[in-house]
């Protein structure tokens, strides 16, 4: 393959990414003016459960079988294990960059100071 053909290999991807993004940017704009349209119409005005809140309790992506168990484990502040999981690496992530600011800051006085004890101890 030489250079030509991937230069217009890459010419003939602009093209087509130029297109779809024309394509949705008209999709998107037609979509909007449909909508007011119908807020003009007033085809949203008394629709049932306007005014109440989402019953966005049941998770779509949760097996049936399993939603007793993740219930339980929510009323009882209880997380299934991949999210505790996930919680514990956030929280080591945290102090492992807390702890790299404060080597950084460390290193940046032992470097531009004199190496006396009160400098030192400073971030001990």
């Amino acid at each position: 393959m030489n250079n030509k053909t991937i230069q217009e290999e890459i010419m003939i991807k602009a093209a087509q990414a130029r297109k779809l993004a024309k394509y949705m940017s008209s999709t998107q704009d037609l979509v909007e003016e449909q909508i007011q349209k119908a807020f003009q119409r007033g085809d949203f005005d008394n629709l049932e459960g306007a005014g109440k809140p989402l019953n966005l309790y049941e998770n779509p992506y949760e097996p049936p079988e399993l939603r007793m168990v993740f219930k339980i484990l929510k009323d009882n502040n209880f997380a299934p294990y991949w999210i505790e999981l996930g919680k514990e690496i956030d929280a080591d992530l945290d102090k492992f960059e807390k702890e790299v600011e404060h080597f950084k800051k460390y290193t940046r006085i032992f470097v531009s100071e004199k190496h006396n004890q009160k400098s030192i101890k400073r971030f001990e």
